[in-house]
């Protein structure tokens, strides 16, 4: 019963139920461990037999849903306790030989998360692989586009998808190298301070999938929560993408803008959750709304790890055992985020037509039009600038679209800096169109038709590469875990 009080001071239900699902990495890792005392001659075959055998009873009975943690002992002395019931007390107390439950439960830890971020990463190459086949789609496809939330210049519906699609590549490259960073195996560092046993530290890394070993022990251990709090910090860039996607299409979804429409799978007018309750008409977009505060979810995740790891001294400290809870919760939150973002680009469609009549209303293409008119004329652009700016504003103070604009209006505004323009009406036309806007911009990464198709088509690539990188590294996993196995079937005599 005093055990029982005391244990519940330090380890929370939330804590407890992560190190259920922790159960079948804590078993590898052991097991692991086990062939690895085998093979370096400090325990004898006999033992670890018996010791693997009871490892692999206990993940049946986690696989059926039977196991249980002691909640006097915890997790990883639960483990052992059943061990020892399968295997015999001597046979298992053998298994925590050179062993500490700090690389324990470090090992663990990032077997764990390594396969959470990758299932994240895979998903986010499907999304971003998604937006790059909607902007080849979308090449030509003018659209508004705005800085301080004005009209600023028109831009492509294609470099809409494909800026965001950028920001995605970027989080998946960040997550990548923390994970890269990372890909070392803490077993043997022990407490902090290293074993006198005759250890085979790799062995236990290429047993594990890890690249290297972590091979200061001090520096293992001390920075436990630290590989979280990178990989917290990855997904915290991945949010700030989702989030700047998902404000942007609540702003253009309202009535004032209606560019996009999100589909039936996003929102639906009557629907119990995304219909008002007493307003008939609503399609609320709840889940591009629960979009918008991935961000500031992942923030604050971040902020609370960073938090418990500041200013902690050298070695092992159990307020590190915090980080794991709000590393899980950022895994789970992230990929919803992503899931619920792969939806919403599928389901959503955006109105061309209308995104047209809005660059040709809001003077946008002002500054294409005065750029254009310097190229023709040999002017100084700031010379043009004026010239057209005080024709443009004249005819927004009348409230006539710049498509409106005459030969005769331009040139007055050009005498009055004692400037003489000659510009043909076809000319002029043509400069005031939002497709000649976007097809003048052939420099590299311009919305000129070609210049995009061949972004789309190196984007294809990335993604082609990257799904090349996310076999290697599963492989990798795979073929850790049959390794383990081989030898573990080699020790038990089992074919």
């Amino acid at each position: 019963m005093v055990s029982d009080q005391v244990v519940s001071l330090v380890v929370s239900d939330i804590q407890r139920e992560l190190d259920l699902g922790m159960v079948p990495y804590d078993v590898w890792g052991s097991t692991a461990h086990v062939v690895m005392l085998e093979r370096s001659g400090i325990v004898d075959r006999n033992r670890a037999r018996k010791i693997v055998a009871a490892l692999a009873e206990i993940q049946a009975c986690w696989e059926r849903r039977e196991f249980t943690i002691d909640p006097g002992l915890g997790a990883q002395l639960t483990l052992e306790k059943e061990v020892v019931k399968h295997a015999g007390e001597e046979a298992g107390l053998s298994m925590h030989t050179a062993r500490s439950r700090n690389d324990q439960v470090m090992v663990t830890e990032l077997l764990y998360l390594r396969e959470r971020a990758l299932e994240i990463v895979d998903r986010t190459i499907t999304v971003a692989d998604e937006m790059c086949q909607k902007a080849s789609q979308a090449v030509g496809v003018p659209m508004p586009g705005y800085t301080h939330m004005q009209p600023g210049k028109p831009t492509a519906l294609s470099h809409w998808y494909l800026a965001h699609a950028d920001g995605l590549f970027r989080a998946i490259d960040s997550t990548l190298a923390v994970l890269s960073q990372y890909d070392q195996c803490p077993l043997g560092a022990v407490e902090s301070f290293g074993t006198s046993w005759p250890i085979n530290r790799l062995l236990s890394a290429q047993l594990l999938g890890f690249d290297r070993v972590w091979e200061v022990p001090q520096d293992a251990i001390s920075n436990r929560g630290v590989f979280q709090l990178a990989l917290v910090g990855a997904f915290q860039q991945l949010a700030l993408v989702i989030t700047r996607i998902a404000s942007d299409l609540m702003l253009y979804s309202t009535f004032e803008y209606r560019m996009v429409q999100f589909g039936d799978a996003v929102a639906q007018r009557l629907h119990p959750v995304t219909g008002s309750s007493v307003m008939a008409q609503k399609r609320n977009p709840d889940a591009v709304e629960l979009l918008r505060s991935t961000s500031a979810h992942m923030t604050g995740l971040y902020s609370a790890i960073a938090g418990i790891l500041s200013g902690l001294p050298t070695g092992y400290n159990r307020d590190s055992r915090e980080v794991k809870e709000y590393a899980a919760l950022a895994c789970q939150k992230i990929l919803t985020a992503v899931r619920s973002l792969e939806q919403v680009v599928l389901s959503t469609q955006f109105d061309a037509p209308r995104m047209k009549t809005m660059v040709e209303e809001n003077y946008s293409l002002t500054t294409d039009f005065a750029d254009r008119l310097s190229q023709l004329s040999g002017l100084p652009y700031r010379k043009v600038y004026k010239i057209v700016g005080t024709a443009v504003d004249k005819l927004m103070t009348a409230g006539v679209p710049l498509t409106k604009l005459s030969l005769s209006q331009l040139e007055e505004a050009a005498a009055q800096f004692g400037e003489k323009l000659t510009l043909d009406e076809a000319t002029l036309r043509k400069v005031l169109s939002p497709e000649w806007a976007l097809e003048s911009r052939s420099h590299v990464g311009g919305q000129n038709g070609g210049v995009t198709r061949q972004i789309c088509t190196d984007r294809s690539a990335q993604v082609a590469r990257l799904r090349c990188e996310m076999a290697s590294r599963w492989n990798a996993i795979r073929n850790a875990r049959q390794l383990t196995s081989a030898l573990v079937n080699s020790l038990t005599d089992l074919k």
